[in-house]
């Protein structure tokens, strides 16, 4: 199951690349609301973008698919309640 998930995200990221590589995002000062606005296309390569600077800045090289999607709750209900703050924010907050 995990393997079909993994498989599943990296599609999507693939197919949708194009679409949030289109414009540059300055990720340290996107907010929540921002994030929001994106649509699901952008918000999936935003969601992997997260999982990939909280993996470095941990340095781990492992993707916990189970993990990822319990912390992108997380977030998703931190920003929720906090449509001003920005994602990375949000991220340290974990």
């Amino acid at each position: 199951m995990k393997r079909y998930l993994t498989v599943a995200l990296t599609t999507l990221t693939i197919v949708f690349a194009g679409q949030v590589m289109a414009a540059e995002i300055d990720m340290s000062k996107i907010t929540c609301k921002d994030a929001a606005a994106m649509g699901k296309a952008k918000e999936a390569g935003v969601a992997m973008w997260m999982s990939g600077a909280m993996a470095g800045k941990m340095s781990n090289m492992m993707m916990d698919t189970d993990k990822m999607m319990a912390n992108a709750k997380k977030i998703q209900d931190y920003c929720a309640k906090n449509p001003d703050s920005t994602l990375m924010d949000a991220m340290s907050k974990m």
